[in-house]
């Protein structure tokens, strides 16, 4: 008998300084669909694209030397296309895109508030 799945997904919820500047970096520059938005000026929405989810919030209570410690790596299908999409889209590359010791193709973005974002495919070895 086997035991029913009780998770479905996740989510994560990034704090931004700028809710509009954050919103069109993940539409315009990632592809990303704006789900919802919550207030207006917005002050949290959701966003995804294929089978990612972002939440972005505004946060009254963040320090102004606020730096994010936190980083998200999305598996992909195409880890080319998507370096393709970013450098036609003039995203900002931490790592360039490269075969690792890992056993991953992967490289690094940065968000406009410092998040960085891993997209990553296995190697087939």
């Amino acid at each position: 008998m086997s035991t029913p799945k009780l998770l479905s997904h996740a989510s994560p919820i990034w704090p931004v300084t700028d809710m509009q500047r954050s919103l069109d970096f993940y539409e315009n520059q990632l592809g990303f669909t704006i789900n919802f938005k919550w207030e207006d000026p917005p002050t949290y929405a959701t966003l995804s694209r294929d089978e990612i989810g972002l939440h972005l919030t505004i946060r009254d209570d963040m320090p102004s030397d606020y730096k994010p410690l936190t980083s998200l790596f999305i598996f992909v299908h195409d880890v080319d296309a998507i370096w393709e999409e970013c450098l036609q889209n003039n995203v900002k590359i931490i790592t360039q895109i490269g075969d690792r010791d890992y056993r991953m193709r992967d490289f690094d973005i940065e968000d406009p508030d410092g998040y960085r974002i891993v997209f990553g495919k296995g190697l087939d070895l």
